[in-house]
């Protein structure tokens, strides 16, 4: 498979990594150092130019591509990048778009100038935060089988009831409805088993229904209660989108920009939140305003470092949910050490995204990948698959199946139902099968079987 990728960002930069292994990657940009760079660190090929321009489009040989995806940091070039390519015979097309404006013209972008499709990292991740304040006492969240099943990250403290019980203890407690699939323990990721014993200090990945993992939380003695208001700090593109998210479910909300003219948009655009012009990194703004009185505070401004420091600030009023957006991957790391829980990375989020569109491309017709998660410092992934009929797994029970080490099956489901499996459950055609796994270029269900 050939994919070419317009743009070496950070976006750019994790397709290339994620993909080289298995495909050809040209990657353009009009930055020698940047491309440089990339070039260096993976097996790629690379152009200098503008993605935009035909004759770079010819150079980098886009007519043979499979996949041709333009994730610059501007909307038009990357529509026109697609346009072109597709005129030149590209398979794929995939523009990143992050202006609201297009919203509303998705489909006709879609449809009229041949583009397959259009993805927006700010759209994207209002998304994802609007799953997270579901779970206020999560860490994190993901979600499998059309949002019927999820996967939450809960921290284990040393007065936790589950410290030393062992899974296949967990399991009976929750009557089978709940799985603990990944533990983090220090700078090691398990994929555990039966006999696997929870320690404090561990951070495990619970999988299972919504209201199960509510009759969970209650078990810890922690009350799940809904998230009915959020206090905002920054507008920008990815508020726009979360608040209209966040509208459709009641929530009180207030938004504070310190820009009076973004303020004044935000008014316009939502009457029924309150917006307030002032610096919300300013801790007495902060308590001026209320924060104590929020169930959620989401720090959303252009800077990481205010970010971080609006969340600390929040949890330590005692809000409920803080969330901080940071979009430098290098200082991710350090962020449990300073107390800081939930993080939300827009270009990680799209990266894994368009990784996920790449790896259903390469497994046409064998089993199609549905879902894509990169959890625990990425050393692990959560993958959902539908169960095609030529697939090798079909019909074999999970115990006489080779599966490969710190591989696990985590929920298949079948005609609405949900099956937590285990050794003599089997994989039925049509199925939608969740693993998890540390094992790297899984791209079928297949694959989990060492060969």
């Amino acid at each position: 498979m050939k994919v070419v990728v317009v743009g070496a960002g950070k976006v750019g930069e994790t397709i290339c990594q994620e993909l080289y292994e298995n495909t050809d990657i040209v990657l353009i940009d009009t930055n020698p150092r940047v491309i440089d760079n990339i070039f260096s660190m993976y097996d790629i090929q690379a152009v200098v130019g503008n993605g935009a321009n035909v004759n770079v489009q010819n150079e980098a040989m886009v007519g043979e591509s499979d996949i041709f995806l333009a994730v610059t940091n501007s909307d038009e070039l990357n529509i026109v990048s697609c346009i072109i390519a597709k005129k030149l015979g590209a398979k794929y097309t995939i523009a990143r778009v992050r202006n609201p404006e297009y919203h509303e013209s998705v489909d006709f972008i879609m449809s009229s100038l041949g583009i397959t499709g259009l993805i927006n990292p700010e759209e994207e991740s209002a998304a994802v935060l609007s799953e997270i304040l579901k779970y206020p006492n999560a860490l994190s969240i993901e979600s499998f089988a059309n949002g019927k099943v999820n996967m939450v990250e809960v921290a284990i403290d040393e007065d936790n009831y589950l410290v030393d019980m062992t899974l296949k203890d967990f399991s009976s407690s929750f009557d089978g409805k709940l799985l603990v699939c990944i533990i983090e323990r220090h700078d090691e990721v398990i994929i555990p088993t039966g006999d696997t014993v929870i320690n404090s200090g561990d951070n495990i990945h619970v999988t299972g229904s919504m209201e199960d993992l509510h009759k969970f939380y209650n078990s810890l003695g922690k009350i799940d209660s809904q998230i009915k208001s959020t206090m905002i700090i920054g507008g920008g593109k990815l508020t726009y989108y979360l608040i209209t998210k966040l509208l459709k479910r009641g929530m009180d909300i207030k938004l504070i920009e310190v820009n009076m003219d973004r303020a004044l948009e935000f008014a316009n655009d939502f009457p029924e939140i309150i917006v307030i012009n002032a610096d919300g990194t300013d801790q007495e703004v902060l308590e001026e305003e209320g924060i104590s009185e929020y169930d959620s505070c989401i720090a959303l401004t252009g800077i990481d470092e205010e970010n971080i420091m609006i969340s600390l600030f929040a949890k330590y009023m005692n809000v409920k949910k803080c969330v901080a957006k940071v979009n430098r991957t290098s200082i991710l790391k350090l962020l449990p050490q300073v107390g800081l829980d939930t993080i939300i990375t827009p270009k990680r989020i799209i990266a894994d995204k368009i990784v996920r569109f790449a790896r259903s491309r390469l497994a046409a017709g064998e089993s199609e990948m549905e879902r894509l998660y990169k959890l625990a410092d990425r050393k692990v992934e959560a993958m959902e698959f539908t169960a095609k009929e030529n697939s090798e797994v079909i019909g074999i029970p999970l115990m006489d199946l080779n599966i490969k080490e710190n591989t696990l099956v985590t929920i298949i489901h079948r005609n609405g139902d949900l099956i937590f499996p285990g050794g003599r459950d089997s994989v039925n055609v049509g199925d939608r099968v969740a693993i998890v796994t540390t094992q790297e270029n899984i791209v079928t269900l297949d694959d989990i079987i060492k060969k």
